[in-house]
């Protein structure tokens, strides 16, 4: 074999190989068995996912979560992708990001993702009875059942943005499990979606920790006088807010670098979702190459 064919051949190989690894991956999935907010010392909102449905967001829908906010009016999730919902173990919402959809982001972020996401509809108004503000002491929960993502850099996470349809684009906060080269880890993040992200913190798990049932996520803006919002995590048992039994400490928390909130976007909306890389299109042009390689080197011998 000669060189141009053996150069064709390793390049057609590594692009195969590239592209039915990512293709035959598993998708990180994990199940939310509860979603809660609090704002102003009362919970305002508390979803058990019980309800036997699916939310089908398809590219994006506004749909109604099927519980209410505490002061009786209804509630609604804006949906990417499908998240299944069942009775089970007093209730659980499944976030496989294989159901979820595809996006494409600015650096620094990963340019291409498939994710599955659900974010509540708090308001955007800051004088709004359930909107999350600096005006008001808020926190958001959720609870999961411990599971590691099966990709490096896939994660599942809560989060606090304001770049809900808004332009320019606003700002986000998300506490997530994510997958590294060197395991997993808990990571507190900060992204400017026009192009800022910093990591406010990271701690590696434990066996001990993954070996726990449950995973409570939480994050929390304590006092009208301040922007500082902290990230909590616990991990322990039990499959409901009301049961488990984890102490939560504290990962980190923002600053005047990392603020969430702006002059003009002061409000923030939570939500829930898993997270994949999707290979670039490097592997497919790898494979181009390699193709190309071929065809040269068949012309040439026939000529």
């Amino acid at each position: 074999m000669d060189h141009n064919r053996r150069v064709a051949v390793t390049l057609l190989s590594v692009g195969l190989v590239t592209v039915f690894y990512s293709l035959d991956s598993a998708a990180t999935v994990v199940d939310l068995d509860e979603f809660a907010v609090v704002r102003n010392g009362t919970t305002i909102f508390d979803d058990s996912f019980n309800r036997n449905t699916t939310l089908n967001g398809g590219s994006g829908t506004n749909l109604p979560s099927g519980t209410t906010f505490s002061d009786g009016t209804p509630a609604s999730y804006f949906v990417q992708g499908s998240i299944p919902e069942t009775a089970a173990n007093n209730g659980q919402a499944q976030l496989n990001a294989a159901n979820g959809i595809l996006r494409t982001q600015t650096p620094p972020s990963i340019p291409l993702i498939q994710i599955v996401n659900g974010n509540l509809r708090t308001g955007t108004d800051p004088a709004g009875p359930q909107s999350l503000t600096p005006a008001n002491s808020f926190s958001v929960v959720g609870l999961f059942d411990v599971a590691v993502p099966s990709v490096v850099l896939g994660a599942y996470q809560i989060y606090l943005s304001n770049n809900i349809g808004q332009s320019p684009p606003g700002r986000g906060i998300q506490i997530k499990e994510r997958q590294t080269d060197t395991g997993p880890v808990l990571q507190f993040q900060w992204n400017d979606n026009a192009g800022g992200l910093t990591i406010i913190s990271q701690v590696a798990l434990t066996p001990a920790e993954l070996a726990e049932p449950q995973l409570e996520n939480e994050l929390s803006h304590d006092g009208a006088s301040s922007d500082v919002v902290t990230a909590l995590y616990a991990f322990g048992s039990g499959n409901t807010l009301a049961s488990f039994n984890g102490i939560l400490t504290a990962l980190g928390s923002t600053d005047s670098s990392t603020d969430l909130f702006t002059p003009t976007l002061n409000w923030a909306q939570s939500g829930f979702e898993a997270i994949d890389p999707v290979p670039e299109p490097s592997s497919l042009a790898i494979i181009a190459s390699g193709i190309l390689g071929f065809g040269a080197v068949r012309r040439r011998k026939k000529a």
